[in-house]
């Protein structure tokens, strides 16, 4: 049962209603950064225990693991400590902490592990012999997103990218409400730049350009996603009734309703933050019409992928480098990293084996993009060469890509069992 103060974000008139609230009393107290500062914490603060299945305990776990690795960022940036072996493990105690922060909130696996079926059936409320359900285990809203915050910071901070951590700032950082539930993604320094107080004229423009972001995102939401999702796969007609060219459609619609969706959401989360004078990292850059699936993806969730490359892709990379097999062997070496990030990031879509699966395939897919790509060039006839630079060759890349995202999306979907009914009707 959804109390008073309980409302989807962004799905709500209630949100919207407070939005308009919060946005008032952030402009009010904005004209010095200590007083919006303050205010944002305590008014995200507030807004996340609104989110349905969230509650003080949610939040309180939240600030326990940003107080944690507050600490671990703050003694990183301690000037005048030089201690390698000090500070490299105060780094490493302080990621594997926000990992096994998001395992335990992630994976039902570990919870089972750590603390027993029975014990963790009694904390969700499930009753005994009770049929399964998706929110069978301790789930923490968010938890994804701001993990990845903090090991961002605890990571540059490490690096000594970001000279200083400010305590108000960074727990805004972690718990900024518009970004709270799927991002996007920001860095601190780039936050932490626009906590001072808001600019004198910046008002009528803000105003304008996150409503306009709203409206947009709304629009997306709203009227698109409603239109497409009664053609997804699985509506509508079982998966063993299905034939080939249902199955395309089906995926087809996957791809534009995931699209719609999550871009949606997205124009909404930059516009709201907009309204109070912030930005955030733009997340979606026409991914369909990328000529291939390697910018496909770096135009699709990119403060994600971002992500993933620079703190997957790059250190794994920078340590098999020094392995002497992968000297000599640099195309090698970045299909390797990349299939892992890939992995990882199926990994961290959900524990499912589908998962794993739909991360080998992209990863599959990238790679053998990049041994055609060193191929290609290798091409010394110049009617190939002129064909390759076309517009021509990039609509072929453009309706490829698109084909090869949506077939993907059956492995993101559908679990084992499904893909095996589904195969099996289409090869009957």
């Amino acid at each position: 049962m959804i109390t008073p103060w309980q409302f989807e974000f962004y799905n709500s008139a209630m949100f919207w209603g407070v939005l308009v609230a919060v946005v008032v009393l952030v402009r009010l107290m904005g004209t010095s950064a200590r007083g919006k500062r303050l205010v944002l914490l305590v008014l995200s603060s507030a807004l996340i225990l609104a989110i349905p299945r969230f509650g003080i305990g949610g939040l309180a776990a939240v600030w326990a693991l940003a107080g944690v690795t507050l600490w671990a960022a703050r003694r990183l940036c301690r000037p005048g400590d030089d201690r390698p072996g000090r500070r490299r493990l105060i780094a490493t105690l302080g990621v594997l902490t926000v990992l096994g922060f998001l395992s335990f909130f992630k994976y039902q696996f570990v919870q089972d592990v750590l603390i027993g079926r029975v014990i963790k059936d009694t904390l969700v409320g499930r009753p005994p012999g009770a049929p399964a359900t998706p929110y069978d285990h301790l789930l923490l809203i968010g938890v994804s997103y701001f993990s990845f915050k903090a090991i961002h910071t605890i990571v540059e901070a490490y690096r000594r990218s970001i000279p200083a951590v400010d305590g108000m700032v960074y727990l805004n950082y972690i718990t900024f409400f518009p970004a709270f539930l799927s991002g996007p993604i920001s860095r601190y320094p780039h936050f932490a730049a626009q906590m001072g107080p808001l600019k004198r004229g910046t008002l009528g423009r803000d105003l304008a350009l996150g409503g306009e972001r709203i409206v947009h995102g709304a629009f997306k939401k709203v009227v698109l996603v409603t239109l497409i999702f009664p053609y997804v796969l699985g509506q509508g007609k079982p998966l063993g009734a299905m034939g080939a060219g249902e199955v395309a459609i089906g995926l087809y619609a996957y791809a534009l309703y995931f699209y719609f969706d999550f871009a949606g959401y997205t124009d909404m989360a930059i516009g709201a933050a907009r309204l109070m004078g912030m930005e955030l990292p733009e997340n979606f850059n026409r991914p369909f019409l990328q000529r291939n699936i390697r910018d496909l993806w770096s135009s699709w969730h990119m403060s994600l992928t971002n992500w993933l490359v620079d703190y997957i892709y790059w250190p794994l990379v920078r340590k098999l480098r020094n392995l002497e097999f992968f000297q000599t062997r640099p195309v090698l070496l970045s299909i390797v990293g990349m299939n892992l990030t890939f992995i990882a990031c199926g990994a961290w879509h959900g524990e499912a084996l589908h998962f794993i699966l739909w991360g080998i395939y992209h990863g599959m897919g990238i790679s053998l993009l990049m041994i055609y790509q060193r191929q290609k060039r290798a091409i010394r006839i110049p009617w190939l060469q002129r064909y390759f630079r076309s517009r021509a060759s990039r609509a072929v890349g453009m309706v490829g890509t698109f084909h090869f995202f949506a077939l993907g999306l059956a492995l993101f979907v559908l679990d084992l069992g499904q893909l095996r009914e589904l195969l099996g009707a289409l090869l009957r």
